[in-house]
């Protein structure tokens, strides 16, 4: 062959095998002594390769000579089954991990979320509901299947930070990292190998490096996640830097329990953040005529009262809430008075924070005040230049010049205490005097007796079975003095227990979580800096010690126990002392509330702080001028349940109900799809074939032991020995059971990188050997066939850029014609040895096999392309309805601006009508055939397990039957996936994979080809055997057996052919009488 002789060189089409690969020729041009080409990888990207002729002989794969390796041909048959399957399983990433999600968190995900192409998105489930689970499931499944291709940065409150972290590590596999102020001061961009981000919102916010390396001129995200997004409010400096990194991102998902609280400019704002289009926004404006409801497409959220468990039942229990009054002793009203009476006679600009600091420390325990009032005389006895009359910090004071006592920031609390506590002292010696007087009252107090509240709370626990070594509390505080005085009081009494307070570092307190979820200890007092963001469900009684004078703080608190996983109700209690100056004030507000609970079934419960701002009752306000003598007026039951009520209906009007009969369908049609560990071992089992390792058994069940002579792919680890499970779980329930040195298991479930990895290798060394073409066998087929393998692909836009994903197609032609075969029919086929051989390629099978191909493929665009035509004409009916609420809106402003306004909002519509154009387009390559076998069929008649000629009679039988019962019927017998019927109940849903065997006589063994035997073990309770007898005269069902791959334990649990003897067959036919 000459270089210069553009005859000999390779044509356009034509495949060599370069680097270790197989590519597509594209352009090929004679350059001196070699060849210059322009090929196409397996991935689709082009790339320039050079040639010298000796190079080009070696790269020349032969085509259609029949000469392929069997084993190495049916291994990349199998890999290419791997490449179609793992992208279009629904929920592959789920497949192998320690996660089963609930059917409204599978709705959101896969129903609302995954189907949108480019994501703008507000989902507002009710607190506890799962929202990182749901996040974390976009983000796994999103990347998988091309959805998310670059970074994610996920920006949360800063105690939120490592629980983020760590639930994506435990639930998904994703390591994710965090941007600090280090990471943000370096001038290089940000580690590209990490390809999720978590970073807090102050940090963001606030630290300018923070800001740029997120939302800066370099950055760009594929998502974006804003946890506890209603911060994002008009007055906040966050919504100002939300909207920076909206700009920078294709995804945006916005998070929060809250995303109304009868406020509809807030809620506006919000939505705004996600497009400015749909949900145009004026901060100037804060009244509206009517209530946004916004699409589906953009807002979700559903009611606890509704979701289900996988059985059907209530997936959250009931909460209870009740008011304990507690009476104090008389040492010990005469301490708190004694607090009280120090504070209004020596603070005196400071007396409202003050009163505060001192009198809720009284109120909680007359320790926790002693140690501040101990603190005060340190600093009297300390030099006078250590006290200083200082302002009370900003966070405390408001707009009116008022003092604000709502806040929720604890170290902002820490720093008021020092200002009260190193004011300057009108009278020092005066003041000292006091404070010793006030000491001694509370000694006399605390060595007078038990506290009343302990007393009170050692009775709860005894109404609820909690005693030393039985049972589980969580306790709230607002004070780490409390909390440590606590702890002594229950370790002392007996019981297990550990405090968790703001100051215990973030991975201390994911420990501290994880040891009582599991168990570990009884009674956890967690102040309420340490509880935020944690889930305790492991409990389900809680107490309230004290009262924190923020209504949203104690929603907080009231929803650590009921979440998801709680499977008891509820029961918490609020103790209040009606002596004290607030308490009354509290007793009456909370009992009120309770009352209304009570009537609006426990909805009110998560709207606390929106129930009271509704009666334009200032709860914080309500405290101060009780601690200060005054009269407090608060609002009666009526009121609040009135007020509750217009907010229930407002939740309502944004609630969109939960379709738990949907998701149901959708987990039984994922049994379906499954890649699970029979069909990996499958897989795992043709490759080793194919590569001449040695599989043996593991040190565990389900881990298998790998060898070989030559050094193993670096993604099993690159020695001569490694260990490998096809599901994570096996690994979880061999360490479980005690099994040690199981670190290096290798998992391959079907979203694993190394699964991904040995699929890529069994298509690198097998397919030059499948483009040859090679013999296989059918031991379960009584006639020869041809399988063939097309590559194409799938075109699709996300609004920015087109994606290419692989779509390859498997035919089958036989004498019957050409016709799409189901992937799972390689199961059947194995290599065969030397003595068989290839007829060529014919020109009927070629152009049969060709169209066939290409109808197959065009059915697959025509599904993609009515599914992404569905939802850009929902996208379209949902701009012309904003168009019209947005111009009912304008009328009212003048002309000129109302022009301006509209001018606008076209341009932008226009720009949003063309991306919904590039989304709707669905493209698809040609076809190209890949490779080919012919299939020798080794069957013979009288070993098939049935009559073929009753086969006919046997599955119209059973069609009958299952009719009769209520089941819809779907025949599946020319598709070779390993069952003869899907049928489903009209009603119940429930569903079978039926195989159905017929034999013209009586009872004879039957045979479960190597298909239908892992289908079996794959699909288990899904799986149904029917074998029909007498079919020549009287059909009749002798065996109704389902999940028979349990029922006949002995049988092998590995993809093979598997003989039912006769008495295997009777026991199960006794078993379903």
């Amino acid at each position: 062959m000459s270089a210069q002789d553009s005859d000999d060189l390779p044509s356009p089409g034509s495949q060599l095998f370069i680097d270790g690969g197989m590519v597509t020729v594209v352009a090929a041009t004679g350059a001196g002594d070699g060849v210059d080409f322009v090929v196409r990888r397996s991935d689709g990207t082009l790339t320039d390769v050079a040639l010298s002729l000796a190079e080009l002989h070696a790269a020349v794969v032969p085509v259609n000579d029949a000469d392929g390796d069997p084993a190495r041909a049916l291994s990349a048959l199998w890999g290419r089954w791997m490449q179609y399957a793992v992208p279009r399983i629904r929920s592959a990433v789920l497949a192998t991990r320690p996660l089963r999600p609930y059917a409204h968190q599978d709705e959101a995900v896969f129903s609302h979320m995954l189907a949108q192409p480019r994501l703008r998105f507000l989902l507002a489930d009710e607190p506890g509901t799962g929202k990182t689970i749901m996040t974390g499931m976009y983000i796994a499944e999103g990347t998988r299947r091309g959805l998310i291709p670059g970074r994610t940065v996920i920006i949360v409150p800063a105690h939120l930070v490592e629980k983020w972290k760590r639930d994506l590590r435990r639930y998904f596999a994703i390591e994710a990292a965090t941007v600090t102020p280090d990471v943000a001061r370096d001038p290089r961009d940000l580690d590209p190998r990490v390809s999720v981000w978590v970073v807090s919102v102050d940090l963001y916010t606030y630290n300018p490096d923070v800001r740029r390396k997120i939302s800066g001129a370099r950055a760009s995200w594929s998502l974006t996640v804003f946890d506890e997004a209603h911060r994002l409010t008009p007055t906040s400096q966050y919504l100002g830097a939300a909207r920076e990194v909206a700009n920078r991102t294709h995804h945006f998902l916005l998070l929060t329990a809250t995303p109304h609280r009868g406020k509809e400019h807030y809620f506006r704002g919000l939505l705004s953040l996600l497009d400015p289009t749909l949900y145009p926004w004026d901060p100037r404006q804060t009244e509206y005529d009517n209530a946004l409801r916004p699409s589906t497409l953009s807002f979700l959220r559903r009611m606890k009262e509704e979701l289900k468990d996988f059985d059907g039942n209530d997936l959250f229990p009931p909460r209870y809430a009740e008011t304990v009054s507690i009476d104090l002793s008389g040492p010990e009203l005469a301490a708190y008075t004694a607090v009280m009476d120090y504070v209004d006679t020596y603070y005196g600009e400071n007396a409202t924070l003050a009163r505060s600091i001192y009198g809720k420390r009284a109120a909680s325990a007359l320790l926790a005040a002693a140690a501040t009032i101990s603190r005060r005389h340190e600093a009297l006895k300390g030099p006078a230049s250590s006290r200083v009359d200082r302002p009370i910090p900003d966070e405390f004071t408001q707009g009116d010049g008022s003092v604000n006592l709502a806040v929720e920031d604890d170290e902002a609390w820490e720093r008021a205490e020092g200002i009260v506590v190193n004011a300057r002292s009108r009278s020092k010696s005066e003041e000292l005097t006091a404070i010793d007087g006030v000491i001694a009252t509370i000694k006399l107090a605390t060595t007078a007796g038990p506290s009343t509240k302990w007393l009170r709370t050692q009775k709860l626990l005894t109404q609820h079975g909690i005693t030393p070594g039985q049972g589980q509390l969580l306790i709230f505080t607002e004070f780490a003095d409390t909390a440590r005085w606590l702890a002594g009081q229950f370790a002392h009494a007996g019981y297990s227990v550990d405090t968790l307070e703001g100051a215990v570092k973030h991975r201390d307190r994911d420990q501290l979580q994880q040891r009582f979820l599991a168990g570990e200890f009884q009674i956890l007092v967690s102040t309420d800096a340490g509880g935020e963001g944690i889930d305790l469900q492991s409990a389900h009684v809680m107490i309230n010690w004290d009262i924190p004078w923020s209504l949203v703080r104690l929603e907080q608190r009231m929803g650590r126990l009921h979440r998801i996983g709680q499977t008891k109700p509820v029961h918490i209690y609020h103790l209040v002392a009606p002596d004290t100056r607030e308490g009354r004030v509290q007793e009456v507000m909370l009992g009120n509330l309770e009352a209304a609970g009570e009537a609006l079934d426990g909805r009110i419960f998560d709207l606390l702080d929106a129930t009271a701002a509704r009666t334009d009752f200032d709860y914080t306000r309500a405290l101060i001028d009780a601690q200060a003598g005054q009269a407090v007026t608060v609002p009666d039951t009526a009121e609040l349940m009135s007020k509750a009520q217009e907010l229930v209906s407002d939740e309502d009007r944004l609630h969109t109900p939960a379709n738990t009969e949907a998701a149901l369908d959708r987990f039984r049609s994922d049994r379906l799809e499954a890649i699970n560990p029979v069909i990996v071992d499958g897989f795992v089992d043709q490759l080793a074939r194919a590569e001449q390792w040695r599989l043996g058994p593991g040190p565990a069940k389900g881990i298998r032991r790998v060898t070989s002579n030559r050094l193993l792919p670096p993604t099993l680890g690159g020695e001569h020995e490694a260990l490998l499970a096809a599901d994570g779980a096996f690994v979880r329930q061999a360490i479980n059971d005690g099994s040690q040195g199981l670190d290096d298991v290798i998992v391959l479930g079907p979203t694993e990188e190394p699964f991904a990895e040995l699929t890529d290798l069994a298509l690198r060394n097998g397919e030059s050997e499948l483009v040859r073409g090679t013999v296989l066998s059918d031991p379960a087929s009584l006639t020869n066939y041809t399988v063939l393998v097309y590559d194409a692909e799938v075109e699709v836009h996300d609004g920015i850029r087109r994606q290419r994903r692989k779509s390859p197609v498997l035919i089958r032609y036989s004498g019957a014609g050409a016709f799409e075969s189901a992937w799972e029919s390689l199961m059947l086929l194995r290599p065969t040895g030397a003595s068989h051989s290839a007829p060529p390629l014919s020109p009927a099978l070629r152009h049969d096999s060709a169209l066939e191909a290409r109808a197959a493929l065009t059915r697959e665009v025509a599904r993609a392309r009515a599914e992404r035509e569905a939802w850009v004409d929902k996208a379209r009916q949902q701009l012309d309805q904003v168009e019209y609420r947005y111009m009912d809106e304008l009328e009212d402003l003048p002309a000129t601006e109302r022009r301006e306004r509209m001018s606008r909002f076209e341009e932008l519509k226009q720009h949003r009508l063309a991306q919904l154009e590039d989304i709707s387009k669905v493209g698809q390559s040609a076809p190209r055939l890949a490779g080919w076998a012919h299939v020798v069929g080794e069957a013979r008649a009288d070993q098939l397990g049935y009559d073929p000629d009753s086969e006919a009679v046997a599955v119209a039988t059973v069609l009958t039957e299952l009719d009769r019962l209520g089941f819809d019927v779907d025949d599946r017998q020319t598709a070779g996936v390993g069952y003869d019927l899907l049928a489903r109940h009209r009603t119940t849903r429930e569903q079978r994979l039926v195989e159905v065997k017929g034999f013209h006589a009586g009872l004879e063994p039957v045979w479960l080809e190597q298909h239908e035997w892992a289908q079996a073990q794959q699909r288990g309770q899904d799986y149904w055997l029917y074998v029909v007898a007498n079919c020549a005269t009287s059909p009749t069902v002798l065996v109704r057996a389902q999940d028979p791959a349990k029922l006949l334990a002995t049988g092998p649990r590995r993809i093979e052919r598997f003989q039912i003897k006769v008495a295997d067959l009777r026991r199960l036919m006794g078993e379903q009488r």
